[in-house]
């Protein structure tokens, strides 16, 4: 939770970059990326984006629905379409798919960094939904939903795959922090060893991560992002 904090507080006062196929400061998300400086904001807007974008730089990268739904980053089937290589940043709002079919990490987020933030994202239809690379450590991975993809996730360990997050406002001062965890389409009904017998919108028992040692302890049984 206090990595959470550090990274938005971190991010709170740096310079701003758009995306949009037009009006913006940049048509292409790697071409922000390239003029960025760690610590900048890059907010791209609604639009299809067939890019194999390269974070080098720790920024934030920030989808936003301006009318016409997440913006979506397409692999157009080969590689992947977001990989993350610098430390410290955060990757939140997009719609991520199409990666390449090599089991050699096409994603739709490959993590080869530690400390990062990846949330509210939706990864659809990728050979793996998020690849994260062997030594990668300390990344903080929730609120995501994983569709489609051939293998949701894959994770050799050192990860979280769920957070405590406390309510907004006075209230939340006074309630404990509510777990929030991942949705996986394949992991969300009673046949696929998804149970809640207490409705509380959580899975019995926890996913494993590929083959672990990695795990969700609190996935989710509806989708988060719609």
């Amino acid at each position: 939770m206090i990595l959470i904090l550090i990274l938005i507080i971190g991010f709170a006062n740096a310079a701003r970059i758009s995306v949009a196929p037009e009006g913006a400061d940049y048509s292409s998300i790697q071409q922000a990326l390239n003029n960025a400086s760690d610590g900048d904001v890059i907010e791209v807007q609604s639009g299809h984006y067939i890019e194999h974008v390269h974070v080098l730089h720790s920024v934030a990268l920030i989808g936003l629905d301006t009318g016409s739904g997440r913006p979506v980053v397409d692999a157009n089937k080969s590689s992947t379409a977001i990989t993350l290589r610098a430390n410290g940043t955060r990757i939140e709002g997009f719609n991520l798919t199409g990666s390449g079919g090599c089991g050699c990490g096409n994603a739709g987020i490959l993590v080869d960094s530690s400390d990062n933030i990846i949330r509210n994202n939706i990864l659809y239809k990728n050979r793996y939904g998020i690849y994260i690379e062997e030594g990668a450590v300390n990344n903080t991975i929730y609120g995501n939903d994983f569709l489609e993809n051939r293998v949701p996730a894959n994770d050799t360990g050192g990860n979280r795959w769920s957070m405590e997050m406390k309510e907004g406002g006075l209230l939340g001062l006074f309630k404990a922090a509510k777990p929030t965890g991942n949705h996986y389409s394949d992991y969300d009904e009673p046949g696929e060893g998804c149970n809640d017998t207490n409705l509380d919108g959580f899975c019995d028992e926890a996913r494993m991560i590929g083959k672990g040692p990695g795990i969700d302890e609190h996935p989710l049984t509806a989708p988060a992002n719609v």
